[in-house]
């Protein structure tokens, strides 16, 4: 009995599935629904995945003095340009300093110009002493010398001369004595020739005694006073020397407490300077800190001002490293801004290998064209450019699948409403395509789908052509 009835259910099981292959003969099912891409010529970048952070150029800025927030220039968000005025503390008290130092400096300028002109004057007279005591000295050897050759040639030549102008002054006044009596001349004019006389007698003496006193020698009272009179001039010199060199102490002291005013009067402005609050480079006002009104001290931030643009930090696996090189360009993406592709370009390699997470990497910096314009801190996909292959025949990396057993490549062909398994030759690929060297040409379709659904043979409807 009990194998009569499994016999009976073994023949309903099978008509069962001959009532079901002539129903799906009969009423075929509808077909799976698929995307497609189309086979195209193009070029593929071998490219290289990282990831990374934006980070930019980040500052708080404060006051290098104490004081009180005067004024508060810009509000959060506020774009600025280098060297705008961003705050200002209260600088009454420092102007009132800087003014009263500038006027110290003045007045210690002209102290100083002062004290160099009393140089100027002691030199000066320092040279005239000088010149003095080199004639004294002069004079006193003269006198210690006595009369030289030519000297006494001089004054023997002046007595001839006195005795020649005597003679005929002597001659004259016998013709006009003569002239006199004959009643030729008046007693005037007699007179007169016989004043002549007189004064040529007298220049003759004079000429006598300067040639006797030449002979003589000099006198133990003219060596005198000449000593005496080089040795004041001597002392005047050196008295002149000595208030030369006490002028020059004294205008060195001014110019130092001269230029020590300066100091002083540069330092005051510059704390006043201090006591404004610029921008030290290109940037937007992230955060404000203080209001006016509030204290500040060199530890307490006022604002912080970030750089508008930044630039992309990448760590790149110890490994992967020599396929990085400067200028080499890149693709960034973003979840947080979502269908942007922002492009850049390596401009520096570290030099030192840092362990994160168990790996060691490298950080590389990739500077974005126009800056990016994405916020500090953002996560981004960075995709390095390592080569590219132009002109070649492309298909979706998705759309290419293997065999479990031999890990043969092929793809699902579309060929009207029906799949074809065909096997293919692919080449290097990247994530989303893969150069096709054969079995595909250009223009074909290709499944994009679960490869659960794809089966060589099956019907489908095309949902869409990518």
């Amino acid at each position: 009995m009990r194998r009569r009835g499994l016999a009976f259910l073994i023949l309903l099981a099978a008509a069962a599935g001959g009532l079901v292959w002539s129903l799906s003969a009969l009423f075929p099912g509808a077909p799976e629904e698929i995307d497609a891409a189309q086979v195209r010529r193009g070029t593929l970048e071998i490219t290289l995945p990282l990831s990374g952070i934006v980070e930019t150029r980040s500052v708080e800025l404060g006051f290098e003095i104490p004081g009180r927030l005067a004024t508060l220039s810009v509000p959060e968000g506020q774009a600025v340009t280098a060297g705008a005025l961003l705050a200002t503390v209260d600088d009454t008290e420092l102007r009132a300093l800087a003014a009263q130092a500038d006027a110290a400096a003045t007045a210690a300028g002209r102290e100083a110009a002062r004290a160099q002109a009393a140089v100027e004057t002691s030199r000066r007279q320092a040279a005239q002493s000088d010149f003095a005591a080199r004639a004294a000295r002069a004079a006193l050897a003269q006198v210690r010398a006595g009369p030289r050759p030519a000297d006494l040639a001089q004054a023997e030549a002046a007595v001839a001369a006195a005795q020649a102008a005597l003679d005929e002054a002597r001659r004259a006044l016998g013709r006009s004595q003569a002239l006199f009596r004959d009643g030729a001349i008046t007693q005037a004019q007699l007179d007169a020739a016989g004043a002549q006389v007189e004064g040529a007698e007298a220049r003759h003496r004079q000429a006598l005694a300067q040639l006797d006193a030449l002979r003589a020698g000099p006198r133990p009272e003219a060596v005198t006073t000449a000593e005496e009179q080089a040795h004041q001039a001597e002392a005047a010199h050196e008295a002149a020397l000595a208030a030369v060199r006490q002028a020059e102490g004294a205008a060195a002291a001014a110019r130092a407490h001269a230029q020590g005013s300066r100091a002083a009067a540069a330092a005051a402005r510059a704390r006043v300077g201090r006591a404004q609050l610029r921008a030290p480079f290109t940037g937007i006002v992230t955060r404000i800190y203080l209001q006016p009104g509030a204290a500040v001290a060199p530890a307490i931030p006022v604002l912080t001002l970030t750089t508008p643009t930044g630039w992309v930090t990448a760590e790149i696996d110890e490994a992967d490293i020599g396929q990085v090189q400067v200028g080499q360009r890149s693709r960034v993406t973003a979840d947080a801004y979502p269908g942007r592709t922002f492009l850049g370009r390596v401009t520096a390699i570290g030099r030192q290998v840092e362990v994160r997470l168990g790996t060691r990497v490298v950080r590389a910096r990739i500077d974005l064209e126009g800056g990016g314009g994405m916020r500090p801190g953002t996560t981004v996909d960075v995709e390095l450019v390592r080569r590219r292959i132009p002109n070649a025949l492309l298909a979706p990396a998705e759309a290419v699948y293997t065999t479990p057993a031999d890990g043969a490549p092929y793809v699902y062909l579309v060929e009207g409403v029906t799949l074809r398994r065909r096997a293919v030759r692919p080449g290097p690929s990247n994530d989303r395509e893969t150069i096709i060297l054969a079995g595909l040409r250009v223009g074909d379709l290709v499944a994009v789908a679960d490869p659960g659904v794809l089966r060589d043979g099956v019907k489908v409807k095309i949902r869409s052509v990518r």
